[in-house]
């Protein structure tokens, strides 16, 4: 039994009360501290909370929580670097434990992903490292400090030993395609080189096959990275994510493996890509390439465990707005100053074949669709699917298809979409960090819609957050689903978007829990899983900057203690 707390249970009912009872990982009750003082009896453990807030676990509908785990596990930790000196230390300390020969791969320097609040700028040298400094660290290792995505155009950084593996000397042009490589004076590679040299979405060729020749993450990145994402998830109060992007076989069976041995610390549902796009590693399919990999995912389906669940397949149309692959009709600036309308990764048969697999198969479909135009093809290739398949509007809209991102929704759109009986996931992620580029690249107009929350809302979708490229903190993203403000101090908080703090604390429980379909999450009502958190403020009244400093106390899962900073029971 928790008592002496404000618990706030995010059911439809919105009363506060006193105290919870949990029993067999379950909510039994709900109620005063004198009515669950009875219910749980003399032999109950008892949990004094002293004034804390107790609420649902949060339900981060679009984390890519193993993605950034293995990248992190992968590299040498330079986030917080505030010198050359800082620097150097890390990665001798890094050469002192790794082979004479292999890769030193470094994180980039600042905040991730985004790197707008905190970058390699904000080094006191006011720049990265060239070689010589890395090479004084670890002359007889190739070192990388890695660009990461979404930062259009970036730097990335080689010591010698690196960019002889990659083979760049001073023989190589000072451009090859959109990639620069710095020369000093006397023509000879800095271990500098900048534009699309990200990680990941860089659409640059000669780039790719550079990355092809670093396998940067291995099968341990991601296994042993899984069980740091989860307890770092932990410790911010996450109890369920929903896996629905750059997900594919193998990293769907991490998840898996960490359910049989007992490692899963909050609960995961996967949807797989029907086409892996945007990773150096991704590969265009044939037909019938496709047709049997659509098989598999469809033999790879699991609806009912308590904690990993696989559902559904995911149709990826673009990319992001960064690099110039968001697929508009209007024509835009990409990151390197040529036009374009965006980047379609799927031809429209393939896109076609996709839906129509999952309508006639009776899968839950997902769509990544961000701007009109591929709204347009969504829509018109849902009607198509109908077509074929007889009164599947019905039962396309019974399965709750998921419109992921939704960056831009206009009025008409949303209606189309709440027609089919889609439902949506988006994040304040685009929003903070991206309006001043859309403001840039698209016109202000664009603004209007962007991450209309109070339209999706009041068009009826359960609309659920994610982090996705952060910030980290998702107290600060419930805190943006008030203000709509950027990076950079402007805001498009206007009537298509702003929400109010209990439905913005909803897109981040009740409504995550209904969007994923998992009866018993989301909510802390009798029967529902025990999963809540206790918080060290009331989310529902301090203010947002306030709101931004939550922290939260204990975790737990299914009743289970997965985080407890030392401050409860």
């Amino acid at each position: 039994m928790f008592h002496r707390a404000k618990v706030i249970t995010m059911a439809d009912d919105p009363a506060v009360h006193e105290a919870v009872v949990v029993r067999n990982g379950r909510i039994a009750a709900v109620g005063s501290n004198e009515e669950m003082l009875d219910l749980a009896g003399p032999g109950a453990e008892r949990v004094d909370v002293a004034g804390r807030s107790i609420m649902p676990g949060i339900v981060d509908t679009h984390p890519h929580l193993l993605s950034w785990a293995a990248f992190r596990h992968a590299v040498v930790d330079l986030f917080d670097c505030a010198s050359h000196d800082d620097i150097v230390e890390r990665v001798r300390e890094a050469a002192a434990r790794t082979p004479k020969g292999q890769w030193i791969r470094c994180s980039p320097i600042g905040e991730p992903h985004y790197f707008y609040r905190r970058s390699w700028r904000d080094l006191a040298e006011g720049e990265l490292p060239t070689r010589e400094v890395l090479d004084a660290a670890a002359p007889e290792h190739p070192v990388w400090i890695q660009a990461w995505a979404p930062v259009n155009p970036n730097t990335t950084v080689f010591n010698t030993r690196g960019l002889w593996n990659i083979q760049v000397s001073r023989n190589t042009p000072s451009q090859v395609g959109r990639v620069h490589i710095e020369k000093d004076a006397h023509g000879e590679p800095t271990g500098r080189l900048s534009g699309p040299v990200n990680n990941y979405y860089n659409n640059e060729p000669w780039w790719d096959s550079v990355l092809a020749r670093i396998a940067h993450l291995g099968p341990e990145d991601f296994v042993e990275g899984a069980i740091e994402g989860m307890a770092a998830a932990n410790r911010v109060g996450v109890t369920s994510v929903f896996e629905g992007h750059m997900m594919d076989f193998a990293t769907i069976d991490v998840y898996r493996q960490h359910r049989a041995a007992g490692n899963l610390t909050l609960r995961v549902l996967c949807t797989p890509d029907g086409e892996p796009h945007g990773l150096a590693d991704s590969v265009t399919l044939g037909e019938d390439e496709l047709r049997d990999r659509l098989g598999r995912l469809h033999d790879l389906q699991e609806l009912t465990d308590d904690y990993f669940r696989v559902e559904g397949l995911l149709v990826t149309r673009g990319g992001p707005l960064g690099p110039g692959q968001q697929i508009f009709y209007r024509g835009y600036r990409d990151a390197y100053g040529g036009w374009t309308n965006g980047l379609e990764w799927l031809p429209e048969w393939k896109g076609q074949l996709m839906i129509d697999f999952a309508v006639e198969r009776g899968m839950r479909l997902n769509v990544i669709s961000v701007a009109d135009r591929e709204h347009d093809t969504t829509l018109r290739q849902l009607r198509e699917a109908e077509r074929r398949f007889g009164s599947t509007a019905r039962s396309l809209g019974e399965r709750e298809p998921i419109l992921q991102h939704a960056y831009i929704l206009g009025e008409e759109h949303g209606r189309r979409y709440r027609d089919h009986g889609f439902q949506v996931t988006t994040s304040m992620s685009f929003s903070y960090f991206k309006q001043h580029t859309y403001w840039e690249r698209i016109g202000k107009d664009v603004l209007r819609d962007l991450i209309p929350l109070r339209r999706e809302l009041d068009l009826g979708f359960d609309v659920a957050c994610g982090s996705d490229w952060g910030p980290a903190n998702v107290w600060e993203h419930i805190a943006l689903g008030e203000t709509h403000e950027g990076v950079f101090g402007s805001s498009n908080a206007g009537p298509a978007q702003v929400i109010s703090r209990r439905e913005s604390l909803a897109t981040w429980t009740r409504n995550g829990g209904r969007v994923m379909r998992w009866d018993g999450i989301g909510t802390l009502e009798p029967g529902t899983h025990a999963d809540l958190i206790v918080v060290d403020r009331d989310p529902l009244t301090c203010g947002n900057d306030e709101l931004k400093d939550t922290s939260v106390n204990l975790t737990l899962v299914g009743g289970r203690e997965v985080h407890n900073d030392g401050t409860v029971g």
